[in-house]
Parts: C-alpha cells; sequence; structure tokens
C-alpha cells in the first residue's frame, strides 16, 4: 500500500482532474432537506461534503438501482430482447468503511451462483474512493468489525490535522495519484491517522452484547416469539429498514406491456422482505402472513441465513435501519433485547 499527503488545494486539483475526465458521484447535501445527505452526480467540487455522517441511501444504489430496465422485448413474430445496461464509467467518492463492508458483502453475495451478471459490470464501471469518519449515538461498526474496513475501495482518504492521509490501495488507485501532487506521509501524520482510528472507536457507544457467531446460535435455537411479537406490535410493515440497508438485495422483477401488447419491457425493482405481498406466492398462500414472522425473517437474515452461508453478517453497523424506522425500533436494542432474553432462559432481563 502506497500513502501520501494531501493539502486541500491538492485534493481540489485531484477533484477537478476527475470531474474533468469522467462523471463523479458523492455525498452532498439533499437541497430538499439540508440537514441530510445523499449520493448524487457532482456538477461542481464545492457540492462534495465529506465530513458527514451518514447518508439516507446507501451507495450501492450506483451498482445496484433501486429500478433499472432490464430489456425491452417485442413478440410480433419471433421474440426479439434488447438488453439494457449502462457502460459510462465514473468515480464514487466520499464512501465510508461500514459502506465499502457492504459492497464487498454485496459482491459476495451476487457472485455466489447463479452470479448476478448485471451487479458485476456495475462494479467493473467504478474507481472508488473511501473516507473515513465519526459516529453518532446509531452506529455500532466497531462491533460488527467493519470500522476499519478498506475493502472494495481504490483510494481511501483519513482526514488528518489540516490535510488528508491519503492510501493507495489498488493499481487503479495509485495510477491515479500519479500526476497529481502530494508529499511524503511523516511519522506525525501516522500518529494523527491513529489518534483519528482511536477517537472513532471511543465514540461509538452502541454495541451488540453478544459475538456475532453467538447471536447467530441464539437466533438458530428458536424460542424468541414473545420478543419477535413485541417488536411486529410497535412495527409498521414499511419496509423503511431494508430500503435504506446497504446491504438488502431483494428485488421483485415484473414485465410491462405497451397498448400494442407486441412490445414491452422487464424491469426490477428494490422489494423488502417486510411488505406483506413478499412471501406471497400462486393460490393466495404467504409464508410469512403474520408480522411478527417478517421481523423475525429480517433478523435471520441479517445475523444468521447469510452468515452460514457467506461466513459474515449481513449488516454492517451503521444504523440506517434504525435511523429512518417510523417505529423507532433500535437494531441494536431489539438485538440486545433477544440476546439477554435467551441468557435468561426466555426471561426479560
Amino acid at each position: 500500500m502506497q500513502a501520501y499527503v494531501v493539502s486541500p488545494e491538492d485534493w481540489n486539483f485531484f477533484l477537478d482532474g476527475l470531474m474533468k475526465a469522467g462523471a463523479v458521484v458523492g455525498p452532498c447535501r439533499r437541497r430538499d432537506q439540508p440537514r441530510f445527505h445523499h449520493f448524487d452526480h457532482l456538477d461542481h467540487a464545492l457540492d462534495l461534503t465529506l465530513d458527514y455522517v451518514t447518508t439516507t441511501m446507501p451507495p450501492k444504489k450506483f451498482f445496484f438501482p433501486t429500478q433499472e430496465t432490464l430489456f425491452s422485448f417485442t413478440v410480433n413474430g419471433p421474440a426479439e430482447i434488447d438488453r439494457v445496461g449502462e457502460t459510462t464509467p465514473f468515480t464514487l467518492i466520499g464512501v465510508h468503511p461500514c459502506d465499502l463492508e457492504a459492497i464487498d458483502a454485496l459482491d459476495s453475495a451476487y457472485s455466489y451462483p447463479p452470479a448476478e451478471k448485471r451487479w458485476a459490470a456495475n462494479r467493473n464501471r467504478a474507481v472508488i474512493i473511501g473516507v473515513d469518519c465519526m459516529p453518532d449515538e446509531y452506529c455500532f461498526c466497531t462491533t460488527m468489525g467493519t470500522s476499519g474496513s478498506r475493502k472494495t475501495c481504490d483510494l481511501f482518504l483519513t482526514p488528518i490535522d489540516g490535510a488528508y492521509l491519503i492510501e493507495a490501495h489498488t493499481l487503479t488507485g495509485a495510477r491515479l495519484l500519479e500526476a497529481n501532487p502530494k508529499g511524503p506521509v511523516q511519522a506525525r501524520h501516522v500518529a494523527e491517522r491513529e489518534h483519528w482510528r482511536k477517537e472513532k472507536i471511543a465514540r461509538t457507544t452502541a454495541s451488540l452484547a453478544a459475538p456475532i457467531a453467538n447471536f447467530a446460535d441464539i437466533l438458530e435455537r428458536g424460542g424468541l416469539t414473545p420478543i419477535w411479537e413485541e417488536v411486529a406490535s410497535r412495527c409498521y410493515s414499511c419496509g423503511s429498514c431494508n430500503i435504506t440497508c446497504p446491504t438488502c438485495f431483494c428485488f421483485d422483477v415484473h414485465d410491462e406491456f405497451d397498448l400494442t401488447l407486441a412490445a414491452g419491457a422487464r424491469r426490477r425493482s428494490w422489494d423488502s422482505c417486510q411488505l406483506l405481498e413478499f412471501a406471497l406466492v400462486a393460490g393466495g398462500h404467504n409464508f410469512r402472513a403474520e408480522r411478527w414472522q417478517r421481523v423475525k425473517h429480517r433478523w435471520h437474515r441479517k445475523f444468521l441465513y447469510l452468515y452460514r452461508r457467506l461466513g459474515r453478517p449481513y449488516c454492517t453497523g451503521c444504523g440506517r435501519c434504525s435511523r429512518a424506522c417510523t417505529a423507532d425500533i433500535n437494531i441494536v436494542d431489539v438485538s440486545n433485547q433477544l440476546i439477554s432474553y435467551s441468557q435468561n432462559g426466555g426471561r426479560n432481563a
């Protein structure tokens, strides 16, 4: 790994070069709600905000759009399919460690046979530049082991006194820096990066009360129905938790025909396991008709099923679901309630 120090002026020079070379996406303030941030295409370097806590939606939407056309077709005569896909390269800037980890988790999920080719194609279009962050009360990335993740990024920035320490984690990242002004890393810069890391850990107050492996065992043993029912009594089944999650990857596919019924398109859109219709099948049977069953499924999906299959939890500790929940259901609080209930032999502490 190569590392350098870049001043604010050098960083702006670098960013201007990226924007002249192609599309750049990064975190910026939402015009309708300036207190909140979102990832969007940047028109001006000054729109970029790197000192944000979180974004409403995760950056996965640039690899897995909320809605997309898979292909168009005609059925007047032999069926003809015209596959649709974006090919323009872009640079994704300002991705926090928890979201870098989430992108890596989706790489694993979408490469699991049969592999999802569109995700891989969109990932290959992007250069990713990460940046370190400080938490709020919802973040629990340290307990999930994601607070220091550098996975999937080409470059990574750590704010230090009046500058950035920038690390090149891939050959692509190193080449991006070749023609740009930068300085050498000195001992004091390394110390400042370490101070940032320790400060981040100290400020992260939310945490799970058991290691992930133990939590998965607790969920697998079961006997937690009273907790699921209590949480479900507060849940609106709105799906906000899934839609804002950086690792959820469920989708729905449907065909739309034009007025002639001779042509149409197949479209894909994000879906949520918390919606009543999610597990509805032909014949009217619903495998998770009760709300508590859907709440239970979400926790099993995050901390059990995929943990057993892919060797990692599908939660990175970003806290978006807790922030977005209209019923104020906090994923850490509920998880710790489940852990306590199990450890106390089926009794609330």
